[in-house]
């Protein structure tokens, strides 16, 4: 284990936040599934606005000029909520999970193959590096204070000499057992979700190709307490479902039951699959009603309603489902601000819909964070938008005990942390 240390002091922020601006509801009939259609992926080889060259506005501020000094952490009160932006050293975290106090544990950072627990400020309590020769995406706390951690190492049995790894660590970071779980082929889009099974053991959700060329698979595994591989199913996708090659990303989540709902593409479309805890598919559903969009991520309300966030160029699509997966609304939040949504949770404690993404903002200058929250009707509730300089490749929100969220970026170690109720 390589022990960095705590690092004094709070840590650089990438930019300073603005501060309260009101929320406004997006005018949109509730229930109606065609709002916000129209907006579709463009021609093949097109990418989201984010990942491409921008032209730089007249007037926009240049990255550099909007850093703050080295040493400050970014506050600003957003109509009662707390929003707090850090920027620790080293790459980006996949993976937020809350930690004793108001602290996290960051998988995937600060080194591809780490994990490290941060205190409050945004100080590293304490880091490791259990897969040195990887990527971790993804991990899950164990019963005994410890953590199961998966993500992609280098496999020269694997045809594409890639494989899937899972880690178990103990409190401290330390590896205690680890597993191949098969070949699999790196794609740095590609989601790798692993969750505890209400009846014990583990699922991990991914998708694979096993070679150049092939369409990729959906990959669901079921695993015992130990890590060990129970059951394994592989979904081939339809041509032109380029996941992980393209702008869509996979995600998983657990419905009450115990079934999984995974969430991939099919040609230009979003594609839900509900498999049960033996991994045998029960629904396959293609949501052809929302228009062309890529996936992004999915999370599962208590009482089992599905949300799904997808994305079009300049467009965001969030969809609640109910437990068949029928479209109970569709809405896109602020199309005219050229915005993107890319994650998604639910926090039990309000009953909201946290999200992030980027936007270009009301000025259509340079791209910078964007955080909502809205209600399980699809009303915008609280709205946030960064500053020039602040994350734009928003890729995983946490939920918080006791309400508010983080989000966390791909890039640059960067998150945010929003708590309700905690301004001065």
């Amino acid at each position: 284990m390589a022990q960095i240390g705590k690092v004094p002091g709070l840590l650089l922020a990438l930019a300073a936040l603005v501060g309260c601006t009101e929320v406004m509801v997006v005018p949109q009939e509730e229930g109606d599934p065609t709002a916000g259609e129209g907006a579709a992926p463009t021609e093949e080889g097109a990418v989201p606005a984010e990942e491409g060259a921008v032209p730089a506005e007249e007037g926009a501020v240049p990255a550099e000029e909007a850093a703050v000094p080295v040493g400050v952490v970014t506050d600003s009160c957003m109509a009662g909520a707390l929003v707090s932006l850090f920027a620790p050293s080293g790459l980006d975290a996949n993976t937020l999970l809350p930690a004793g106090g108001d602290g996290f544990i960051a998988i995937g950072a600060p080194h591809n193959g780490g994990v490290a627990e941060l205190d409050g400020a945004g100080n590293i309590v304490w880091s490791s590096v259990p897969l040195a020769e990887g990527f971790l995406h993804t991990g899950v706390p164990t019963g005994d204070g410890g953590l199961m951690v998966a993500g992609q190492t280098y496999d020269p049995a694997s045809p594409s000499s890639q494989g899937l790894w899972l880690g178990r660590l103990d409190g401290a970071g330390t590896l205690l057992a680890a597993h191949a779980l098969g070949p699999t082929h790196y794609m740095a889009g590609v989601d790798i979700e692993l969750l505890q099974h209400p009846d014990g053991g583990y699922v991990l959700s991914t998708h694979e190709s096993l070679l150049d060329g092939e369409a990729p698979q959906l990959v669901l595994l079921r695993l015992d307490d130990e890590g060990q591989l129970v059951h394994r199913r592989s979904t081939p996708l339809s041509p032109g479902s380029e996941v992980g090659y393209n702008w869509s990303h996979g995600a998983a989540a657990l419905l009450p039951g115990g079934d999984v709902v995974q969430l991939t593409a099919d040609g230009a479309h979003v594609r839900m699959i509900r498999s049960n805890g033996a991994t045998e598919p029960v629904l396959d559903r293609v949501l052809e009603e929302i228009g062309e969009a890529w996936p992004q991520d999915v999370t599962v309300l208590p009482d089992g309603r599905i949300a799904v966030v997808a994305l079009s160029v300049g467009h965001n699509h969030v969809i609640l489902l109910d437990t068949e997966g029928s479209v109970l609304w569709h809405r896109t939040y602020r199309p005219e601000r050229d915005t993107e949504l890319s994650a998604v949770a639910h926090d039990p404690s309000t009953g909201l819909l946290h999200l992030a993404g980027t936007t270009r903002g009301a000025d259509g200058g340079t791209q910078r964070m964007w955080l909502i929250s809205v209600d399980t009707d699809g009303a915008l509730r609280w709205e946030h938008e960064g500053a020039v300089g602040t994350p734009t490749g928003i890729t995983t929100v946490t939920a918080l005990p006791g309400g508010g969220f983080a989000a966390a970026g791909f890039g640059d170690f960067a998150y945010a942390v929003v708590r309700p109720d905690a301004c001065p």
